[in-house]
């Protein structure tokens, strides 16, 4: 999918949080522009300083809220109000509806945040602690049954290396890539 042309678009400063399925469309993020991704509490502020679009993938807690939200909330005038352009982008398991994605948003930033930003949802890494006992138990029990599998796909690799089902997919990027390079 590496289609970015060396100078035509400013690399974005791309941050994620802990969240896996977060980390891994952060990685992926960064290598479309041959740059880095950076957890947000250990970004360089020189790079906020010169960036023109910063990024932050971050992951839908299971108990509510986003992961890096008070990174764009405790650097405002840094980001935003400094003229850079902002995006978050929502990791979860399943799409939020668009009740409660207004109702997470809100909860998270300001309407004057809100109008600032631009807001991505995408599919992440689904772990036993973000479900019920039944689905919990599922899970687990398709992880030791790959554990003991001798052939492994890059799939079920994936599974065993992340603790839950994979549901990221590059081509799930597209729409934030081309807002970074102001084709949308």
């Amino acid at each position: 999918m590496n289609e970015m042309t060396s100078g035509a678009v400013p690399a974005p400063v791309v941050l994620h949080d802990d969240d896996p399925g977060a980390r891994r469309y952060a990685e992926w993020l960064a290598e479309e522009f041959d740059t880095r991704s950076s957890h947000h509490d250990s970004v360089d502020p020189a790079e906020l300083v010169v960036a023109g679009t910063v990024v932050l993938v971050t992951g839908m807690r299971a108990a509510g809220g986003l992961g890096g939200s008070g990174f764009i909330k405790d650097n405002w005038e840094a980001l935003v109000e400094a003229g850079r352009r902002v995006a978050v982008v929502m990791v979860g398991p399943t799409p939020v509806t668009d009740d409660a994605r207004i109702d997470l948003m809100s909860s998270e930033f300001s309407a004057d945040q809100l109008r600032d930003l631009k807001l991505f949802q995408l599919r992440g890494v689904v772990t036993p602690d973000q479900l019920g006992f039944r689905q919990r138990l599922g899970i687990k029990t398709a992880l030791a049954a790959l554990r003991r599998k001798p052939d492994l796909t890059p799939e079920e690799e994936s599974m065993l290396e992340l603790g839950g089902l994979d549901l990221t997919d590059r081509v799930s990027l597209g729409p934030l890539l081309r807002w970074i390079r102001r084709e949308a």
